[in-house]
């Protein structure tokens, strides 16, 4: 009961931080975007390790990728801390109802990537906290999540569908679009759905 409560305050909150978000909207072909964004867990190793393999092949593409891991728990022995195009942040830096709160993350929020890509396959709030509130141009992540309203472009992931399908898809899709506008300033979805 008492969990429920805080669950429902958390998102209170979000809907009305977000809907103080102010960003300027920019195009969803990806050719043309240079500063990604990357937020996912980073505590289980086996998504630690595709995430770098994604970020990799997102630099050597010619991005600019940066990615910001939160950590929900104590092995730690794999991240490499010390790598200035990635950053992470721990259960400890979280408030009561798993706002996050640290220089990393209010400087990943106020950093203006041209993407953001949301790559949870479950709803996290703390990362979902972000995604909301950054002032990032385009904004992407699932469908089904529980921050749906805050994205330009959403993806319907199949239960079975593993993360590395989902990252690289839309990869894939924004790849493939060509002079798609989305510039209001009103926020509102994307009319790009894809289902994973």
């Amino acid at each position: 009961m008492f969990e429920k409560l805080i669950r429902s305050y958390g998102k209170l909150k979000l809907r009305k931080q977000s809907d103080l978000v102010t960003r300027e909207r920019t195009d969803p072909n990806i050719h043309r975007a240079a500063m990604i964004g990357i937020l996912y867990d980073a505590t289980d190793k086996e998504t630690f390790d595709l995430v770098k393999e994604f970020f990799r092949d997102l630099k050597n593409s010619g991005k600019n990728p940066v990615s910001l891991g939160f950590i929900d728990g104590t092995d730690v022995t794999f991240h490499p801390l010390a790598r200035p195009e990635s950053d992470y942040f721990f259960k400890t830096q979280v408030n009561w109802y798993e706002k996050p709160g640290s220089p990393v993350v209010e400087n990943f929020i106020d950093e203006p990537f041209d993407i953001l890509i949301n790559l949870t396959l479950t709803d996290n709030y703390p990362l979902d906290f972000i995604a909301a509130v950054s002032r990032a141009g385009l904004k992407i992540g699932r469908a089904n999540s529980a921050v749906s309203f805050c994205y330009d472009m959403t993806f319907f992931v199949d239960p079975n569908s593993d993360l590395k399908t989902f990252a690289y898809m839309i990869i894939h899709y924004l790849s493939n679009i060509n002079n798609a506008r989305t510039t209001s300033n009103k926020r509102h979805r994307s009319s790009h759905y894809h289902t994973v």
